[in-house]
């Protein structure tokens, strides 16, 4: 995908007030991909960043595929989950190339302030100490403008900070509830999610829906107890579709019986049901899901 750069030839005074909304994806890899450094992993592979002004009304947009340093040729799962082929990799420019472009656009329009959404600030610095430490501080200072949304909209919507996805929250604004994994996208996302909010756009019923989901979601997780297969699966009875059989009849009767007159199935109950199969050598099937009503 091309950047998207406009016209900078005049901008806003110094005391306009401009928004900038930003993501990055980066290197990732499976157990068997033996060729990668996992000694520097998170590498930054593509950029995003959309700019919008005091009324949140779209200004301009850049992306760029970034070319690592330590692990240049991306693995099979890292391609498939950012839809990134090799050969943008390789005509892509350097980490620091990248994060030129990006200053030069936030100096442009006065910009102390680099929306995202969860953790970004702590993957990007994480980032600098494995991969760049001599980077010039100019663009440390970039990453250090990196602000995590997630309190300042979900206080907006429910008047407390609650910990949901990306994609939970373009549920909330009636977008598709898909996340791309495509940093120009997803910087969009999040643009077009915080004008929504911000503007007082969103579905309250949904937002309600999500609160729901949420609250059920957190109590299912909080009576999981094996979260992995233990050596409990290494027992050969224990993977034979006899005994699966058996716990998949147990599991019917505990939802059978425990399941209210309007048939919903408690939350624990759900958790406790797919420890039962994750003992017994089965992926896990049971944890809520947000479903529009």
């Amino acid at each position: 995908m091309p950047s998207k750069e406009k016209n900078r030839t005049a901008v806003g005074k110094e005391n306009d007030r401009y928004y900038a909304f930003f993501d990055a994806e980066y290197t990732c890899f499976m157990n068997y991909d033996r060729r990668f450094d996992r000694n520097h992993s998170n590498e930054v592979i593509s950029v995003g960043l959309v700019i919008a002004d005091q009324d949140y009304d779209f200004v301009e947009e850049f992306y760029t595929p970034v070319c690592p340093k330590y692990n240049p040729v991306l693995t099979r799962y890292c391609k498939e989950l950012t839809g990134l082929t090799q050969e943008e990799i390789n005509g892509a420019p350097s980490f620091e190339q990248a994060f030129q472009r990006i200053d030069k656009i936030l100096q442009t329009y006065h910009i102390h302030t680099v929306y995202v959404w969860g953790n970004d600030r702590v993957t990007l610095e994480d980032n600098l100490r494995k991969n760049h430490p001599h980077i010039s501080k100019k663009y440390r200072r970039v990453i250090g403008k990196v602000t995590d949304i997630t309190r300042k909209l979900t206080v907006k919507i429910f008047g407390y900070r609650m910990s949901v996805s990306l994609a939970d929250m373009k549920f909330v604004c009636d977008m598709e509830h898909v996340i791309s994994h495509n940093a120009l996208d997803d910087a969009r996302d999040l643009y077009l999610i915080t004008k929504t909010i911000m503007t007082g756009r969103y579905r309250k019923t949904k937002a309600g829906q999500l609160e729901e989901y949420i609250s059920l979601r957190d109590t299912y997780h909080r009576y999981r107890r094996f979260r992995k297969l233990w050596p409990l699966d290494e027992n050969p009875r224990k993977k034979s579709p006899a005994f699966k059989a058996a716990s998949e009849k147990y599991i019917k009767e505990l939802k059978e019986f425990y399941a209210g007159e309007d048939g919903v199935i408690p939350a624990p109950i759900l958790g406790i049901c797919d420890d039962i199969r994750n003992l017994s050598g089965m992926d896990a099937r049971d944890c809520p899901r947000l479903i529009e009503k």
